[in-house]
């Protein structure tokens, strides 16, 4: 059923001008096929321009595991990051954002301009007359995408409630900046706020369920997504850039695991020369059992850790190569043209 009511968008207080620009990013980024990126005018194909935007990537196949990588609740407020000694990191990608690293980095998606601007939005965010949002959708169905939007807005809902947020989001340009480049008013964000409150008090179906889980732990991303895809060894997200990296990351806790284990086999040695434990068939076994694990096991996760990074490099070959070829073409074309003089 097509999405209806009084309110097809919130309306976030009166307009405080008239806009004279488009709102749209300058360009945008998308997929040509698999592995080929291409760079596109947002403004010659609106609809394509959204579903790239508005899309939660690979996280919308992983809604039933994520409850391993967040719990169910609002967005935590952005001082209280801040007072955690997070350090937020400007992404511009819808699933990415409210992810968070064991290094203490939160990934924040700005507000884009357009989302602010609700003629905008119920021209392109609101379904045509007819649509039946059926399941799959037509083309022509855009109630995802609005899902989608109206969730991220209400993370911001979440993220910015009080000044001292709201200051925090200005100096990290979180907020869009109106055409003028001054800066949101704090009485209009309350407005924005509380009308996205409103809609979703009214129908918590409005908001995508990604967003019912605000921050997501992106370690635990990565597990979800090594035992939900094949192969096991591609990441949701890259912790590494370089291989030199990739292995200091992995041998560290094959390293304390390898700690652990001398400490275990000494104290079975020690256990061992007790007479207590000398003819107990019990202890023999399990010390056996552990001893041949304690050997094969850093022997085996060490193969794993290089199995991937053959993994990535063999991923990583055409890329390459592409490159290159690109860049001796260049070359080729810039030797082969007549010199200015």
């Amino acid at each position: 059923m097509a999405l209806s009511g009084p309110s097809p968008w919130p309306v976030f207080g009166k307009r405080q001008e008239e806009s004279t620009t488009d709102g749209l990013p300058a360009a945008y980024r998308y997929y040509e096929a698999p592995g080929n990126r291409a760079v596109g005018n947002p403004a010659d194909d609106i609809p394509a321009f959204l579903r790239t935007e508005l899309s939660v990537g690979a996280l919308a196949d992983m809604l039933k595991h994520l409850w391993f990588a967040g719990a169910e609740r609002p967005a935590t407020p952005l001082h209280f990051h801040v007072a955690m000694g997070r350090e937020i990191a400007i992404v511009d990608r819808m699933d990415l954002h409210l992810l968070w690293s064991n290094r203490g980095r939160l990934f924040v998606k700005p507000i884009p301009r357009f989302l602010l601007d609700p003629d905008f939005c119920r021209s392109n965010l609101q379904c045509p007359d007819g649509c039946a949002c059926g399941n799959p959708p037509g083309d022509m169905c855009r109630a995802m995408a609005r899902k989608v939007a109206l969730g991220f807005l209400y993370t911001y809902a979440c993220l910015i409630s009080s000044e001292s947020d709201f200051h925090i989001a200005s100096e990290t340009r979180l907020l869009p900046r109106k055409e003028d480049g001054s800066l949101i008013e704090w009485e209009v964000w309350k407005t924005v706020v509380r009308e996205l409150l409103r809609m979703h008090d009214r129908d918590p179906g409005v908001v995508h369920p990604r967003f019912l889980r605000a921050e997501l732990r992106l370690s635990r991303i990565n597990t979800i997504h090594r035992f939900t895809r094949f192969p096991p060894f591609h990441l949701y997200v890259r912790s590494w850039n370089n291989y030199s990296s990739l292995f200091h990351d992995n041998l560290a806790w094959i390293a304390t695991a390898a700690v652990f284990m001398a400490l275990v086999l000494t104290a079975m040695q020690v256990g061992l020369a007790t007479e207590q434990l000398q003819g107990n068939a019990t202890f023999q076994q399990a010390s056996y059992g552990f001893t041949v694990f304690a050997i094969l096991g850093p022997l085996c996760a060490f193969g794993l850790v290089a199995l991937g990074a053959l993994f990535n490099l063999v991923n990583d070959l055409p890329l390459l190569i592409r490159g290159e070829r690109n860049r001796t073409a260049r070359e080729i074309r810039a030797r082969g043209s007549p010199s200015v003089p």
